[in-house]
């Protein structure tokens, strides 16, 4: 059986604070207070200094204040900014917390620190390094934690459905655009997002927002970019949900890609009123299939703003369309005949796809 002896550490650093008082007119910078800190980030970590003049004796602190600053190594970007706690004026220690949450968005990176004392008219620099420089090293690690990694984009699926385009297309527009639909038309029911490479990674967090979204969302994996698919989380399902989500896959998978399935629902249709540039209403025209949940409504043409919520008739078709916002500038487009407007119907939409 094996133990491990573990310790609780204090960082304790003796720093030079040059006396004001004029009973000093020597100046040795010793390397006792020649210490490098280190800085944990996602937790508590205590700072102990103590403050001695240049014959290594404690300096009496009474009146001051102290500021420690954390600063990048190249000196142009002050990473952290706090003030500091005396413990002992006497004898000159203070003390400087740094909380998970100071330093939880810090980057590890090799940095420094400064401390800046206030005393009356005074405003002095605390010669934190042996060289007589008011700037020692501190280093950031993510000891406790794991390493910081950024999010990368991933490219957003392109999700319609059957009849999810703008009514009155012109007549070069392909057959699974028009309306009516051809009776031979086949839905696509399933939509991918670009894929992830995992450079061995065993966890890989997807976040995503989903906007009125209704159908299934899952993970799956391959093994190279001509091997099959394979499912790596269950399938989730969602009904009119507006959130951001969280995907988690647990495990090494070399490729991974999500996929979306709105197979639920398809063909409604919708006519929009425009006064004077104003969405004031809008007329379902043909009610559409098997809808699960209430569809999402977007209002596209030449102005902005128009905004409606439908609701999910009793047949499963969708129901009246309510105008929230009538927007403005809504400017008539001719394709044969005016259109102010057109009323996209749709099982939802994702954006803002990232991974880490």
């Amino acid at each position: 059986m094996y133990s491990t002896t573990a310790y609780l550490y204090q960082q304790i650093t003796r720093v030079l604070l040059i006396d004001t008082s004029g009973g000093y007119f020597t100046a040795r910078y010793d390397p006792v207070y020649a210490k490098q800190l280190t800085v944990n980030k996602g937790v508590d970590n205590v700072l102990l200094f103590e403050f001695i003049n240049q014959d290594q004796k404690p300096v009496n602190i009474t009146g001051s204040t102290f500021v420690f600053r954390m600063i990048s190594q190249n000196g142009d970007e002050l990473l952290l900014s706090k003030e500091m706690e005396i413990l002992s004026a006497a004898t000159g220690r203070v003390k400087v917390v740094l909380t998970g949450e100071d330093t939880i968005d810090l980057i590890a990176q090799p940095a420094s620190y400064s401390i800046q004392r206030t005393s009356g008219n005074y405003v002095q620099a605390v010669y934190t390094d042996a060289n007589s420089q008011a700037r020692a090293d501190c280093n950031i690690v993510d000891s406790v934690l794991p390493q910081f990694q950024d999010s990368a984009n991933l490219t957003i699926p392109t999700i319609y459905g059957p009849m999810s385009w703008p009514q009155n297309p012109p007549s070069g527009w392909p057959d699974w655009a028009l309306n009516p639909q051809p009776i031979n038309y086949t839905q696509t029911t399933e939509f991918y997002s670009s894929q992830i490479p995992t450079v061995g990674a065993s966890l890989t967090t997807v976040k995503m927002d989903l906007t009125h979204f209704t159908g299934t969302i899952k993970a799956q994996g391959a093994q190279d970019y001509e091997a099959p698919w394979y499912d790596v989380t269950t399938s989730t399902s969602y009904l009119n949900a507006t959130e951001t989500i969280y995907l988690n896959v647990v495990g090494f998978h070399p490729l991974i890609r999500v996929a979306f399935n709105q197979s639920q629902g398809w063909g409604a249709t919708a006519t929009p009123t425009v006064v004077n540039g104003v969405v004031t209403g809008i007329t379902v025209n043909n009610p559409g299939y098997y809808y699960v949940a209430p569809p999402n409504v977007l209002i596209v043409g030449n102005g902005a703003g128009a905004k409606a919520t439908a609701t999910l008739g009793s047949d499963g078709g969708c129901g009246p369309i309510t105008v929230t916002d009538g927007g403005s500038g809504y400017l008539p487009i001719t394709f044969g005949n005016p259109v102010y407007a057109s009323v996209v119907i749709n099982n939802g939409t994702v954006t803002n796809l990232m991974y880490r």
